[in-house]
């Protein structure tokens, strides 16, 4: 029921604006519609192809500079030996 009166509002309106939207209309509408949805998968795949990538490269240098903390440490460490 809700159905027809949605049609019926919509059918009214476009009479009132003294236009008819043709099925081809539509469709053209719709087939850009449907470019544009698939142009922003696109680029949010894309993107989320840099992110993985740049996070793979954080986690990399993390682990890195952890590394190097742990050689200062130990020739810190070291060195205090040989003083003592």
């Amino acid at each position: 029921m809700n159905d027809k009166v949605e049609e019926n509002v919509v059918d009214n309106d476009m009479t009132k604006a003294g236009s008819e939207v043709t099925k081809e209309q539509l469709q053209v509408q719709l087939n850009y519609a449907q470019k544009i949805i698939t142009v922003l998968q696109n680029k949010v795949n894309d993107l989320n192809g840099k992110m993985v990538q740049i996070e793979a490269q954080l986690l990399c240098s993390n682990e890195d500079r952890e590394t190097l903390i742990k050689q200062r440490l130990e020739l810190e460490g070291n060195t205090e030996q040989q003083k003592g």
